[in-house]
This record gives C-alpha cells, sequence and structure tokens, in this order.
C-alpha cells in the first residue's frame, strides 16, 4: 500500500517563485522534504516532464498554467492526471490553481478522472495536505463518494468546437436530467470516432462520479455511443 508519510519527498512545479515558496513552507511545517521547479522548457511535453520526476520524488504538486521561456506545452492538469493515473510507477498529484471557476476551467475538465481535487490557491494553507492525502488514496483505491464513477446516459445536445477548450452541450441522466452542462468534447469524439457536428442528438453511455457537487468536478470514462436510444419512461 502507498503511503505518504513525514520526510516524504515532494516536487512543486510552479513558474511563480513565490506561490511556489508558500507551499514550501507548508510542506516543511509538515515534515516533508520539498523541491521547487520555477522552469520548464517549451519544447517537452507531459509524458517527457513527468518522466523526469518519476522515481526522483515521493509525491507532485503543480500549477494549471506553467511558462517557461514562453508557454510550454502542456497544463498542469495534464501531468497530474498522468502523474495519478499511470500504472507502472503512480505518483501521488495534486493540481492547484488560481483560476478555477475562470474560462481555464475547461482545460482541466479534460483530465479531471486523473484529478481527485484542485487546490485553490488562495485555500492552500487549508487544503493542500487533505488534497495530498486524497490522492495517495485514490491511489491505493479508496475512492470518496462524490469521486465513484458509475454507469449512465448523457444526451448530446450541442457542440462548441472552435473555443480554446472545444466542449459539448450535454444532459448527464445520473447527474441531473434537468440541468444541460459542458463537458470536454475532444474525449467524445476519441471515444465515438464521429465528427463534432454528427454529435448533436446523439446518446452516450459514460462511467460520470454522479454523486459530484458541481458540473466541473465531473469525469467521463469509457465513453461509448448508446446502442439504445433511452425509453421516455425512464425521464418519468
Amino acid at each position: 500500500m502507498l503511503t505518504l508519510s513525514r520526510g516524504a519527498s515532494v516536487v512543486i512545479a510552479d513558474d511563480d517563485r513565490r506561490d511556489a515558496m508558500a507551499v514550501e513552507n507548508r510542506l516543511k511545517d509538515a515534515g516533508y522534504q520539498t523541491t521547487i521547479i520555477t522552469e520548464f522548457d517549451p519544447n517537452s511535453d507531459a509524458d517527457a516532464f513527468l518522466a523526469s520526476l518519476v522515481g526522483q520524488y515521493d509525491a507532485f504538486i503543480c500549477d494549471h498554467v506553467l511558462s517557461g521561456h514562453g508557454r510550454v506545452g502542456f497544463t498542469g492538469a495534464e501531468v497530474v492526471s498522468k502523474a495519478n493515473l499511470q500504472s507502472s510507477a503512480p505518483l501521488p498529484a495534486v493540481l492547484i490553481s488560481s483560476h478555477i471557476n475562470t474560462a481555464q476551467q475547461g482545460s482541466i475538465s479534460r483530465w479531471r478522472m486523473g484529478i481527485p481535487q484542485v487546490v485553490g490557491k488562495s485555500d492552500l494553507d487549508e487544503e493542500i495536505l487533505p488534497a495530498m492525502a486524497r490522492a495517495v488514496a485514490e491511489l491505493n483505491g479508496d475512492f470518496a463518494r462524490e469521486r465513484r464513477a458509475f454507469p449512465t446516459p448523457i444526451e448530446v445536445l450541442g457542440v462548441d468546437p472552435k473555443g480554446e477548450v472545444r466542449r459539448a452541450q450535454v444532459v448527464v441522466v445520473g447527474w441531473d436530467i434537468k440541468s444541460p452542462i459542458w463537458m470536454p468534447l475532444d474525449p467524445i469524439i476519441e471515444a465515438t470516432g464521429l465528427r463534432s457536428e454528427s454529435l448533436v442528438g446523439q446518446w452516450l453511455e459514460a462511467e460520470v462520479n454522479c454523486y459530484a457537487q458541481k458540473p466541473e468536478d465531473l469525469y467521463y470514462r469509457n465513453i461509448v455511443l448508446s446502442p439504445d436510444q433511452p425509453s421516455e419512461r425512464m425521464f418519468v
């Protein structure tokens, strides 16, 4: 079983050194060893950056929006999600961000399945240690109720393929049948092979963490086209 005890090494990736030091101070108070990374290779991708961390550290904390000598080719959400989901050498990882509830939220949602918790930078003192504990718990197979996924129908109402983050307007039946929400479009296209304009009106099936409190905390896995359109009786 994976554990994270006092003295464990934690790497903090943030292009803002002051923000990184705020995280570092909190972790040092809790007895962790820390390393800060503030410079990023603009030619690197998430996989290469993650490979440079695996085996070197026991845990990973990363800001969402990173920069090097220009904007890097990956977001913190992508690398944190991959760190938690990689099967060969999982690295418990936490995403921090000052962009919660902004336009950047869409780029976080794309990778939400592998992000146990997003910690706002204004909440670091209180939430960073519980978030690390949650990441470790999920790697041990212990998921909080709001993070457990089960199958549900999804109806695609519309698509927005031209924004910075492409998205689809959907109804997730198991979450809230009366309230359309936006979900990432690219995973649907990748899973179904359909063009974005062909998705409108389609029914999908996916595993979704329908006990999540907010739509931005939902994640979607094993997306498939529904073999049969759901009966109207299920919505009565």
